[in-house]
């Protein structure tokens, strides 16, 4: 009697222990299907959209960290280690390359524009040049990302060089951490004009003014897509990403394809 007990016992410890087991393995397959990235804060709408039907889809989760791209960079190089890096242009990710940091692959995801928006009532805008919009009177101060942050900065300034006016505007210029922080600094009123991407104001409602700016004055807007890590999740998350689902939501949001 006492040796059936004790088998008996030994098999409800068993399949306790086989069940614990499962649901350890079950709860830490779940935590294991996560793709971690970080990309230029540009690109928050279209990749927050894009997280939530892949995750409806497939079952594994995308975290997302945002903020201006030379800032990320340099968070990689010290440590930081998402699956994925999608900065708004080229020098962040020649600075990781620099910092020997492994990269599994790399492609140029989608492309943008830069232009300059203003919060004032100015006669004639359409027919003004970027010259006489940034020196007018009417704008006092022009809210642009730090280009030791952002990408959007570099482009700003290349844009000013190219027209020899930045010693004639620098007093007016106020430095910001990414690009959405300057097209806040607008329209808060902290700020008349901005130099952002085309996409910041894709779905604002204010009536801003805006000026698309000549592509020949700064360097192509390309994102690149940085794999840093290899996985069987972060692989589906690739294919969707390169998909037309994500292309169409991308261009909803006034991308443009490489």
């Amino acid at each position: 009697m006492f040796l059936i007990k004790t088998r008996f016992t030994l098999i409800i410890l068993t399949l306790a222990i086989v069940t614990v087991l499962l649901t350890l393995s079950s709860f830490f397959t779940k935590e294991d299907k996560k793709v971690f990235i970080f990309a230029a804060v540009s690109l928050t709408e279209p990749l927050e959209e894009i997280k939530d039907i892949f995750y409806q889809q497939n079952n594994i989760s995308i975290i997302l960290n945002f903020g201006g791209s030379q800032t990320l960079a340099a968070q990689i190089s010290r440590g930081a280690s998402p699956d994925i890096f999608i900065p708004a242009g080229m020098s962040p990710y020649k600075f990781i390359k620099e910092k020997d940091i492994k990269i599994y692959s790399d492609n140029v995801l989608i492309s943008n524009k830069l232009i300059f928006v203003s919060n004032q009532s100015i006669n004639n805008w359409e027919n003004l040049n970027i010259e006489e919009l940034l020196t007018s009177a009417k704008i006092n101060r022009i809210a642009i990302a730090d280009p030791e942050l952002a990408p959007a900065g570099q482009y700003s300034f290349q844009v000013l060089d190219n027209m020899k006016l930045l010693t004639k505007i620098e007093d007016k210029i106020i430095k910001t951490k990414n690009v959405r922080d300057a097209v806040n600094y607008m329209r808060l009123g902290l700020a008349e004009g901005v130099f952002a991407y085309n996409t910041d104001f894709n779905d604002y409602q204010q009536n801003f003014n805006k000026k698309l700016i000549s592509e020949e004055l700064y360097n192509k807007v390309q994102y690149p897509l940085i794999i840093l890590n290899n996985s069987k999740d972060i692989n589906e998350f690739l294919y969707f990403l390169n998909g037309s689902i994500a292309k169409d939501i991308f261009i909803k949001y006034g991308f443009s394809n490489p």
